[in-house]
């Protein structure tokens, strides 16, 4: 394992709020509809870090990448 770095619960609220979005997120900086943000998951292009129901959210990282593709 990697060196360990102390983590506030503010660092992690801040670093959540900045760095995961949702679907509606996604789309919108995607430009695309939800049906395309359940097909690049499908085909395994995008990948959630938390679906809930029918609500998933993305590293905002992952989802600026596919935007170059």
């Amino acid at each position: 394992m990697g060196e360990q770095i102390p983590l506030t619960p503010d660092d992690f609220n801040i670093y959540i709020e900045h760095e995961v979005i949702s679907t509606a997120e996604a789309e919108e900086r995607l430009n695309c509809t939800r049906q395309n943000i359940e097909d690049l998951i499908r085909r395994n292009k995008l990948h959630p870090v938390k679906t809930i129901l029918k609500s998933k959210l993305f590293l905002n990282s992952e989802v600026e990448r596919r935007k170059w593709k």
